[in-house]
């Protein structure tokens, strides 16, 4: 009788079904050996710490210092700014007041009266002349390039 050619694939592909498995036995769990508490406290681990990470925490907190620094000066010039500015609004509202009162202090009329009375003219009846002036030229400053090119042909004559 002729053998058939077993089939390795179809275990592969085949999905369980309502056929009852194989039991598979559970293999029991090694226990660790225990350990004293003392022994693990003798073993000595070592930390190996990385001076490029050192070196990047140290700048990072030195950067968290000087923002947190300009923080607050800042919010201390914002609070000298509104200080000032406040100031600055009320010597504005005070230069209006003072200016107001010097305005309505004099009479224009008693002004131009007096002016007239010691024999001022008024602008329209003023005489104008034209004068032209001319300005000489400055004489012209010697730079020390040329000073030195000066002395240079100098000392070959």
């Amino acid at each position: 009788m002729i053998q058939k050619p077993e089939i390795q694939y179809v275990g592969q592909f085949y999905i369980h079904g309502s056929e009852a498995r194989k039991l598979e036995l559970t293999k029991a769990k090694k226990k660790r050996k225990t350990r004293l508490p003392l022994a693990r406290l003798e073993k000595v681990e070592k930390i190996y710490i990385d001076p490029v990470a050192l070196v990047s925490i140290a700048v990072a907190v030195v950067m968290l210092a000087v923002l947190v620094t300009g923080a607050l000066q800042l919010q201390d010039d914002w609070a000298e700014y509104a200080l000032a500015s406040s100031y600055l609004s009320q010597l504005k509202r005070e230069n209006a007041e003072l200016a107001r009162d010097y305005r309505e202090s004099y009479d224009l009329e008693e002004i131009r009266s007096k002016a007239v009375a010691l024999g001022l003219i008024p602008l329209e009846q003023a005489q104008t002349r034209a004068v032209h002036v001319t300005v000489p030229e400055p004489e012209p400053e010697i730079t020390w390039q040329e000073e030195l090119a000066w002395f240079w042909n100098g000392l070959w004559e």
